[in-house]
């Protein structure tokens, strides 16, 4: 096991014979530099793990040098040592990034704990580094499958918004991977290394709402024995992701315009605002437009969250994803469940294709998942759940059940859908040429694209 390198810096003679007889036991292997100068070209040759810093130091004093070595070791651990404590050197030494700030002489029981306090946090550091770097590459925009002409315009949108400071829109049904997104975006920012915090605002109780985001004071209502920060501290510096931002309660929505526009928040029961450095990405399957119209959604709200909007199309109308999506699947779930099998019949693959798939990639996800457990060699038809084996004819015919002027307008739809995609085709997605060559005015067409959900994928 190799030993943990210990750097003194310090003029005093004796101060690394002193270091050496007590750490002489231990699994640390000391040095001394005599200067600032030195200690700094020592650090850049071949950096410890730990450096104690003298204050008083000829010429380079310790605060100028652990500024020296801030400008290429920022995560370096340094105690700074002084004979004669003063509150203003250690203020700077501090915001410098200086571990500890200790008195000499420091009691050896005390300097050895120290010590292994230090790198424990060293070692913890690291660790987190690492978890982080891992986050940064499953979530980054790599981590989005698809290529289909909407998700390729979908990632397009990603690159280009992430590295700019505002407020995201997504937009898309539920199961399309709105969430994916918002954690794409910032993986990608210049925030990645801070927090990322998600909430449901679909799932979180109208009670709580308030506090979970903006947190409360000590006796703001019965139970609040303590304070709690909210969602928005939490992710201070980072970014926060409301997801299903349509089901926020009108009271909320007042909350929240508050928070983008003066970027700050109030506890519950507190008695002044707080600063919040925070990048807000909100995510929706509820036409908010419809919402604004009916007074469920405020108008000054979705204009300040919709700054840059990003739709994410349903799988069912993304072309060949399905193949790509339920490969990835494949493979994702064959390394979690420690399993090897070989792949997806042909016939199953048939039965994705045609499938509409109204849960969207989260269902094609946990139908990938069920039917690995289920298989020994190859998912077969058999390991597929009764809904997708049952519905892969009947989602592209008529409805069996309801009154006939339901199934009418179900083949109807289908029929009118298919007319006007390939009218949009002919006249090369052209849509006033569309509406002539369809003998309808551009009003209708317009209505018509929107009811049938015809995106930018269906030029494929």
């Amino acid at each position: 096991m190799s030993k943990h390198k210990i750097l003194i810096i310090d003029d005093e003679p004796d101060i690394g014979w002193i270091f050496s007889k007590v750490l002489e036991d231990s699994n640390y292997e000391v040095s001394v530099a005599k200067t600032g100068e030195e200690g700094v070209v020592r650090i850049r040759k071949d950096p410890p793990a730990l450096v104690f810093l003298d204050v008083k130091l000829p010429k380079m004093d310790g605060i100028e040098t652990l500024r020296q070595i801030r400008t290429t070791h920022k995560d370096l651990l340094v105690i700074m040592l002084t004979a004669y404590e003063t509150v203003k050197t250690a203020v700077e030494a501090m915001k410098l990034g200086a571990y500890d700030y200790l008195t000499k002489p420091v009691p050896n029981d005390r300097l050895k704990i120290i010590i292994e306090h230090a790198l424990q946090t060293r070692s913890l550091s690291l660790e987190v580094g690492l978890l982080k770097a891992e986050l940064q590459k499953e979530w980054n925009i790599d981590s989005i499958v698809g290529n289909s002409l909407g998700m390729q315009e979908v990632i397009n949108s990603v690159r280009k918004v992430a590295g700019y400071d505002i407020t995201v829109l997504i937009r898309g049904e539920s199961g399309t991977g709105k969430e994916l997104i918002a954690r794409a975006i910032h993986y990608t920012s210049p925030r990645a290394n801070k927090p990322f915090v998600a909430v449901d605002c679909a799932t979180l109780p109208e009670a709580l709402v308030e506090s979970e985001l903006f947190g409360y004071e000590k006796g703001a209502f019965t139970g609040a024995d303590y304070p709690k920060l909210g969602r928005f501290e939490m992710a201070n510096e980072g970014t926060i992701f409301l997801d299903e931002i349509g089901n926020m309660s009108p009271h909320i929505q007042v909350k929240l315009l508050r928070v983008l526009q003066e970027r700050e928040i109030e506890h519950l029961g507190g008695k002044k605002p707080v600063k919040v450095n925070v990048r807000v990405i909100a995510a929706t399957n509820v036409d908010l437009e419809n919402a604004i119209r009916h007074g469920k959604f405020r108008d000054d709200l979705y204009h300040r969250l919709n700054v840059f909007s990003i739709l994410l199309p349903p799988l069912r109308e993304r072309g060949d994803d399905v193949v790509i999506l339920s490969k990835y699947f494949l493979q994702k779930f064959n390394k979690e469940f420690d399993k090897d099998i070989k792949g997806i019949s042909k016939k199953v693959m048939e039965l994705f294709k045609t499938y509409q798939w109204p849960g969207n990639a989260r269902e094609l996800e946990n139908t990938i998942k069920s039917a690995i457990i289920m298989a020994d060699n190859e998912i077969e038809l058999s390991h597929l759940p009764n809904t997708i084996r049952n519905q892969g004819e009947t989602a592209v015919s008529p409805p069996l059940t309801g009154s006939l002027k339901e199934m009418v307008k179900h083949v109807t739809g289908k029929v009118e859908k298919d007319a006007i995609v390939k009218a949009l085709k002919e006249s090369h997605w052209n849509k006033r040429k569309t509406a002539r060559k369809l003998s309808i005015d551009y009003k209708t067409l317009y209505n018509k694209i929107n009811e049938y959900g015809i995106l930018m994928e269906d030029k494929v």
